[in-house]
């Protein structure tokens, strides 16, 4: 609970009344909740935007007409990125780095004349300057949390316009205004610089007793904060509670109620409470708490990521003036050390964490970081297909989108406050806190959020006290816990009271090659004391690079890895699936003697990174972005994203590394090659065209199973996994013919392509033969032509200068992947793709017009 301050006050009185179970059977219709002031509107459409600093462009009347119109989120530099060698040492990538202008032109229905108006900015990199109507409402300086500001007195209402107008800086030397020290994470190489309103952007409209946003970044409001306690997992109940804060800004006192209903997805009502009136003086804002039990509940896991709608009722004299709605799950945790018992439990189950570190900018080639929410989704689903359930965030705190999609899809993450990898002191220290403050407000009903991250690196025991106290502080009942990565012990001193509840681990390496170092020094430094004490959780493995579009030593175009002067790896897709088996392997079984993974010294393991991303590449004389990714840049999968789908999967999973269409016929020199099959079974037996190329039952590394001197030859590949002498998996690949055609194939989000200026419809790009299949081996330049109301933005070739943006590209492994961006236009769109040689491919795609009013929609 929050702490007692002039204007927030524990309310004693708020005592449950009731607590009332509804089961299923006695509903008949879906609940409903009362009118309610209360409306969250869209502001993301119809922004007025130039990139470049224009004196005067924050008044009323500047004429903005010849600016182009965009929607948010919105990359400024989208088109700048992925497109030219990047080094390690981060530096300047070639994205616009400087000031863009916004402006939005509204009008507010007379009917929210008296209610309070609040906007809100998910975020924007790095700084902004706000104004409205010509006056300076705002700064945003922070570049990772959410920024609240009350526009109730400086907004008009009905056909009078308003103009809000932002100044937006990315540039990575700006300092914070009050004190001239700059973010210490504004900086390309650990958080890419994609500049501009890159978040979502909100209007919420109340009545005057009304409760507050979780925005206290510009509000100094801390919302509706839900937990459970009191599980009993057997009889599937628990109690709920609800703390609001709420403010009266009526203009007189006002006796005010909170009471909570609780709502299945069904719409059942699973819980009701109501709490006792409590007199508000004018201008005060209290918390109100109640408590609600839950019955019949399903408790939120990976496995099952079951959500609620929580309604929090304020009433006054019995009249309901505001209704808030919290979507959250409920989930008993804990968090064990010990070398028998240790780890991370659900719901009373252990569960190994097994995923991947993500940039929280999670930015696609073409786009930046600013698409659609459902292509958050898609990635989410990508993730769990590779059946991962764990994502740490690296460096800054992920987007709301992401941390949604991830309560969603049931993907546990590691949420961190802003960082350089690196402890800092004075005022840049302070900034880390409260942006630690302002997310843990801002994220603390997300309960696939299990930790808060201090630091991407070990801090000092007095910094480590100080984020332990916020979250005792602003998340004491979340069920989560705080601590840092690095290899030294945070608190180890015995004089010390233990602070760190979790550790983030990574394992070790040689710094002068990341070479994995030897089993007994790997784990140098993973004290008994430090694993009896608390969870260890791998952050960041496998630190290797390899691209896409290098198959093996054997394939066309490339015959390998085309090595640069600087290249610090050599890694063709084949080689870099099997590096990453071995660091998992190697990972997995030096856990203890103990196979039991309930016995496990390490709760869980992610590899670095999950798809390609513009940020601190070592690949400095042959890449574009940092290509450690399982998936590259537009999300296609390489073979590391299926290997690490086999080692995760808990059933039976196979997968053949590489294709079966090498060259063939009288001029091609013969293809004989070790072939790898990736399988998490007893033994694998390899068949070439019917005929059996051998039975292997001890893999490689746990996984690998290695099938030497076999020699192609067209027609199929099938590899046959087995179990107790028992078929259990298996998986072919067939030989492609010459390439015959293009096949395009369009994705959209649920609702198909909305006309809303934001939204994308993906396109696949496949070279096929003439029955349809892809040709694995075909890397050569398509041509497009483009017609209707879209925004080209194209794709990327990962080892191609200045690819992406173009209306040609290169397919990798007979495959690519573009985008198009919808303008405010319906209309059909035609993409057609040709190569000379090949049948065209055209497909039509309809945007579809979208309702809007004044500026405004609602959400």
């Amino acid at each position: 609970m929050s702490p007692s301050t002039a204007t927030h006050r524990t309310c004693a009185m708020a005592v449950i009344l009731c607590a009332i179970a509804i089961q299923a059977a006695a509903q008949t219709t879906p609940y409903t909740p009362p009118p309610s002031p209360r409306v969250k509107l869209n502001f993301d459409w119809n922004w007025k935007f130039i990139r470049d600093d224009v004196a005067g462009a924050e008044a009323p009347g500047f004429d903005d007409s010849s600016w182009t119109t965009v929607s948010t989120p919105h990359t400024f530099n989208d088109v700048d990125s992925f497109r030219q060698i990047i080094s390690h040492s981060g530096g300047d990538r070639g994205t616009y780095k400087g000031l863009s202008w916004y402006r939005k032109h509204f009008k507010l229905p007379a009917r929210y004349a008296g209610d309070r108006i609040f906007l809100e900015f998910e975020g924007m990199r790095q700084a902004g300057d706000i104004f409205l109507n010509g006056k300076q409402i705002g700064l945003y300086e922070n570049g990772v949390t959410a920024y609240g500001l009350d526009i109730t007195g400086a907004v008009h209402f009905g056909n009078e316009e308003n103009v809000l107008a932002v100044k937006v800086d990315n540039r990575t030397d700006y300092k914070e205004r009050s004190s001239g020290t700059p973010f210490e994470w504004n900086a390309n190489d650990f958080n890419p610089d994609h500049g501009g309103i890159n978040r979502h952007v909100w209007l919420h409209v109340t009545g005057k007793i009304y409760q507050t946003l979780p925005l206290y970044y510009g509000l100094e409001s801390t919302g509706v904060y839900v937990h459970a306690a009191n599980f009993n997992l057997a009889a599937k109940t628990a109690d709920v509670t609800v703390e609001s804060e709420v403010r009266n800004a009526s203009g007189e006192r006002a006796t005010v109620a909170l009471s909570a209903v609780i709502v299945d997805r069904d719409g059942r009502v699973r819980g009701r409470v109501a709490g006792d009136p409590v007199d508000m003086v004018d201008g005060e804002k209290t918390e109100l708490t109640a408590t609600a039990a839950v019955q019949a509940a399903r408790f939120w896991s990976p496995e099952d990521p079951y959500l609620y709608d929580v309604y929090t009722i304020l009433t006054v004299d019995g009249k309901t003036v505001d209704v808030d709605k919290v979507i959250t799950g409920f989930r008993k945790t804990e968090f064990k050390g010990g070398a028998g018992t240790g780890g991370v439990y659900l719901n009373g189950k252990f569960v190994y964490l097994k995923g991947y570190a993500q940039r929280a900018s999670n930015e696609w080639a073409g786009l930046g970081q600013a698409y659609p929410d459902w292509m958050h989704d898609f990635q989410a689903e990508l993730v769990r297909a590779s059946h991962a359930n764990y994502i740490r965030w690296m460096h800054i705190a992920p987007q709301r989108v992401d941390a949604d999609t991830a309560d969603r899809y049931g993907i546990v993450q590691i949420c961190p406050a802003g960082d350089k990898e690196r402890d800092v002191e004075g005022r840049q220290w302070e900034q880390r806190l409260e942006v630690m403050r302002d997310t843990m407000i801002y994220f603390r009903n997300s309960p696939s959020i299990l930790f808060w991250e201090a630091g991407n690196t070990v801090i000092t025991v007095e910094h480590m006290q100080q984020m332990l106290a916020l979250r005792k502080q602003w998340d004491p009942d979340g069920g989560r816990v705080i601590g840092a990565r690095g290899n030294d012990n945070v608190a180890a001193n015995t004089a010390v009271t233990p602070l760190a509840e979790f550790f983030g681990i990574m394992i070790g390496q040689d710094p002068r090659t990341d070479a994995l170092e030897s089993p007994t020094a790997m784990f140098r430094g993973y004290s008994a004391e430090r694993r009896d004490r608390a969870p260890l959780v791998e952050t960041e493995d496998y630190r290797e690079e390899g691209a896409r579009r290098f198959w093996d030593d054997d394939s066309p175009p490339y015959f390998g890895f085309k090595k640069g002067p600087n290249d610090t790896w050599q890694l063709t897709s084949e080689s870099f699936a099997l590096g990453s088996i071995k660091r998992y392997w190697t990972y997995w079984q030096n856990r203890i003697s103990n196979p039991d993974p309930a016995h496990s010294k390490w709760s869980g393991y992610a590899s670095i990174y999950f798809s390609d991303s513009d940020a601190d590449g070592r690949q400095d004389s042959s890449e574009v972005c940092r290509v450690s990714g399982k998936v590259d840049a537009v999300r296609l999968p390489k073979e590391i994203y299926f290997a690490h789908r086999v080692m995760q999967n808990e059933q039976p999973d196979i997968h053949i590394l590489g294709h079966w269409s090498y060259p063939a016929g009288p001029d091609a020199k013969k293809t004989v090659k070790t072939f790898y099959v990736v399988a998490n079974m007893q033994t694998v037996e390899l068949f070439v065209n019917g005929k059996s190329a051998g039975l292997n039952s001890q893999p490689v590394n746990g996984y690998a199973f290695a099938f030497p001197n076999v020699e192609f030859a067209p027609g199929s590949l099938k590899a046959v996994g087995r179990n107790d002498g028992k078929a259990v998996a298996q998986e072919e690949l067939t030989t492609a013919g010459p390439p015959a055609r293009i096949k395009l194939t369009p994705i959209v989000g649920p609702r198909g392509l909305q006309a809303d200026g934001e939204d994308v419809a993906l396109i696949d790009v496949e070279v096929v033969d003439a029955k349809g299949q892809r040709c694995p081996t075909d890397d050569a330049r398509l041509d497009f032509v483009v017609a209707g109301p879209t925004v080209w933005r194209g794709g990327y070739n990962s080892g191609k200068i200045d690819s992406t943006n173009n209306l040609y590209l290169n397919t990798e492994d007979g495959i690519n992947r573009v985008a198009i961006r919808s303008t405010f236009s319906p209309g059909i769109i035609t993409v057609t793709a040709s190569r000379p040689g090949l049948q065209s491919g055209q497909i039509k795609i309809v945007a579809k017009p979208v309702k809007m009013a004044g500026g405004l929609a609602e959400k």
